[in-house]
């Protein structure tokens, strides 16, 4: 269990928290989905830290991202033309380029280019990377941008999906993390595509072994089953990266999942399927449905039990939920807006969240004893060799040894 107050400081995530400063500062923010902007199409809002944003997409592609309220007057540029690489207020016609500069001011009569170099927009660096949109919120210098494998594989060959949840980020960071849960929420999709083998089932009661180095950790999750010493290896790296091992390694489609703070009451969560190989397989995981809502969000709350299928549990399926990311959404959501982690009582099959939790705190107070200036580790990290993966093994002593075919 955690403190009350080391509670409060891992979730609180509005712009000035402790946590909030350590994200933007050393992170750049995964916010948007890319076909979801279209070249002088209408803008998006965008809501981080409890912070709205709007991004765009100008005449020749470039994306830019500004406060959302117009400095003259406070209106939202969510309601501005998108022209000429620039967006327009439609209350008074000030014109902002993709750039963040202030070129057009039609109501100030005199010396408007030298007005135009006084307004303050706030307008933030952008990268486009496996179909996603990421900004730099910080104030101080830009960090590294983390160049995974999966930022750079062809556009075939990965398919983010986003969708949002009303529940703090951290719930579903630990989420991520946690393989116990697997063979017990998600029984009912084992065996599907893209998914765990049902073999899982045999061992409810993984033992966990994890190695610890700058900026994350990995750990492996072993089970005894009737096809052998069952090994998932799954890492993270700071501050909500999650990778989940494929059922077919080395060649089958692999999963990472985000969880970025809107707020403190509400998480994005980001689903990514790659392939660093080939062409994506059809699957559950790479719908056609819309992007930027999916899978499938939970109904109501809890006085509809977040719109769990009775019916289908009387029928066979364990959870009563149409999706197995549902599944996660429901028990995430379930367990409050900011869950109290104080009143836990946490077991064996709860090590892997542990260890993120630690690193989490160790980071964020490693920044408040420097006074904010505490830098991630980016350059201790091997982005492009970041990766889960799955076997079955004789004997699960040398799960370390697979690193190397992982890479």
């Amino acid at each position: 269990m955690l403190s009350k107050e080391k509670n409060e400081l891992l979730c609180r995530v509005a712009t000035g928290t402790p946590m909030a400063n350590t994200l933007r500062e050393n992170f750049w923010i995964p916010v948007a989905i890319s076909s979801k902007l279209i070249a002088d199409g209408k803008p998006i809002p965008i809501r981080v830290f409890g912070e709205d944003f709007v991004a765009f997409r100008a005449t020749d592609g470039r994306v830019g991202i500004f406060d959302e309220r117009c400095p003259h007057r406070g209106a939202s540029l969510l309601l501005a033309r998108n022209e000429d690489n620039a967006l327009r207020c439609i209350y008074h016609g000030f014109k902002f380029s993709v750039t963040g500069q202030t070129v057009e001011v039609p109501t100030e009569p005199r010396n408007p280019e030298a007005f135009c170099r006084s307004v303050p927009l706030h307008h933030y660096p952008v990268r486009e990377a496996a179909g996603v949109i990421w900004v730099w919120l910080g104030r101080s210098q830009m960090k590294q941008f983390p160049e995974f494998e999966w930022t750079k594989v062809p556009a075939n060959q990965v398919y983010a999906t986003k969708q949002t949840l009303r529940c703090n980020w951290l719930q579903n960071v630990e989420g991520g993390m946690d393989s116990a849960h697997v063979s017990i929420l998600h029984q009912s999709w084992l065996g599907q595509p893209g998914t765990t083998p049902t073999f899982v089932t045999d061992d409810l009661a993984p033992v966990y072994e994890i190695d610890q180095f700058e900026g994350g950790f990995r750990y492996a999750a072993i089970r005894t089953t009737k096809a052998g010493k069952y090994i998932r290896v799954s890492q993270f790296i700071m501050p909500w990266y999650c990778f989940v091992p494929p059922r077919d390694f080395p060649h089958g489609d692999r999963l990472v999942l985000m969880s970025t703070p809107v707020d403190d009451t509400h998480v994005t969560y980001w689903n990514v399927v790659y392939n660093p190989y080939k062409p994506l397989t059809p699957s559950f995981q790479v719908p056609a449905e819309d992007p930027d809502n999916f899978p499938p969000a939970t109904m109501g709350g809890r006085e509809e039990a977040w719109g769990q299928d009775r019916g289908a549990m009387a029928r066979g399926h364990f959870s009563g939920f149409p999706h197995l990311n549902t599944e996660d959404f429901a028990v995430a959501e379930s367990q409050g807006p900011i869950a109290d982690r104080s009143i836990e009582f946490l077991n064996a099959g709860d090590r892997a969240v542990v260890q993120l939790r630690r690193q989490l705190l160790d980071l964020v107070e490693g920044t408040q004893r420097l006074g904010g200036a505490a830098a991630f580790p980016h350059d201790k990290i091997d982005y492009g060799r970041i990766r889960a993966y799955a076997d079955v093994r004789a004997d699960s002593s040398t799960w370390r040894n697979l690193l190397v075919e992982a890479a």
